[in-house]
């Protein structure tokens, strides 16, 4: 059975709990810190978006690699919007709605209408919650979700909850709302999708300036077996000690996992731009082009023709520069129809 928040009996804050809070937002400021250092539009934090989404899906069985991706992106196939995108799009909406202030159901809604590809459902129908039982557990049949009847009561009380100003630190507030909302399952699907964003959201809200780039969903899928029975402890039992260490440790983790790959990746950068500085053909072409790889790590002729604004003479020049500067691999063997790879930046995010 589902109970709102907050939790009753109160939440006993032991030292380990102390000690773990302490290290976690210690994690997230220095993480905020380095991304304090790039704009919205620069490739790190694309890339980190990106990766977010696809490490997302794959806990949800959503298995889009980012190989595939990009390299759906280099052919430019005619296709609808592909899954990574929509949360993309569903993710930066939600990133909007918390700057405007609105509501915490309007927000869990449109996120829901944006994967569904239901842009007007809301303006539709009154309610989006799901009208049956969940045939497909994602939470490994270890949790009995409340029947839809209980959903309006029980996300009423959850929004209230949330917009309240309530005594726990922000990174406990946050454990819980994840938790109650994955516990009341109120969509009929993407419900952990949404759940993992809504963490995010939060942490934007509450001045933890993460960028939704925090990759939590990679943390909690190599630990999904134990994320799943703790959130069955606090169903069954009313374990919220033990899923509030869990998802703090998650924190320290991601955070950490997420300043590593930025690290990594702002070293490749420069390491690319300094040889290109030193091998005496720095020209224009060549560092539009290093850049674009770094944006899109799979490339053709004809896609760098177009995207770089280059005469395809001139994107083979540089592309070759590059091959011989070893910043780039041609994959096919072929003389025509190459595809060129950042590898060096594409086995980063692909960990």
């Amino acid at each position: 059975m589902v109970k709102s928040l907050p939790p009753q009996p109160k939440l006993r804050i032991d030292s380990e709990i102390i000690n773990l809070l302490s290290q976690a937002e210690t994690s997230l400021n220095n993480l905020t810190g380095l991304l304090s250092l790039f704009n919205n539009d620069h490739f790190i934090i694309k890339l980190l978006l990106i990766r977010e989404a696809s490490k997302s899906l794959l806990i949800d069985n959503y298995n889009y690699s980012l190989t595939e991706y990009y390299t759906k992106k280099c052919f430019e196939e005619k296709e609808p919007q592909n899954e990574i995108e929509k949360y993309l799009t569903a993710s930066s909406l939600g990133l909007r709605l918390i700057k405007n202030v609105s509501r915490s159901a309007h927000i869990i809604k449109s996120i829901y209408s944006s994967l569904s590809g239901l842009e007007d459902s809301i303006q539709q129908k009154g309610s989006l919650y799901r009208s049956g039982l969940i045939e497909d557990n994602s939470l490994d049949k270890k949790l009995i979700f409340p029947d839809a009847e209980e959903i309006p009561h029980l996300m009423e009380h959850f929004e209230k909850y949330i917009e309240s100003d309530v005594s726990y630190p922000h990174l406990i507030n946050t454990a819980l709302i994840h938790a109650q909302f994955e516990m009341i399952h109120p969509l009929e699907k993407f419900n952990g999708i949404i759940g993992r964003i809504l963490i995010q959201l939060y942490l934007a809200w509450k001045k933890r300036n993460v960028s939704n780039c925090l990759q939590i969903s990679d943390t909690l899928h190599t630990k999904k077996q134990e994320y799943f029975e703790l959130l069955s402890g606090i169903s069954n039992n009313g374990n919220w000690d033990g899923w509030i260490k869990f998802f703090l440790s998650i924190i320290i983790s991601s955070s950490n996992t997420t300043a590593s790959i930025i690290k990594n990746l702002f070293e490749v950068e420069q390491n690319g731009y300094n040889k290109i500085i030193h091998s005496g053909f720095a020209t224009s072409p060549l560092l539009q082009l290093y850049k674009y790889t770094l944006h899109q790590p799979i490339v053709t002729i004809p896609q760098i023709t177009k995207a770089v604004s280059l005469t395809k003479q001139t994107a083979n020049i540089v592309a070759a520069k590059l091959l011989d500067l070893s910043l780039i691999e041609e994959t096919t063997g072929k003389q025509r129809y190459r595809v060129y790879v950042n590898k060096k930046i594409l086995n980063i995010i692909s960990l």
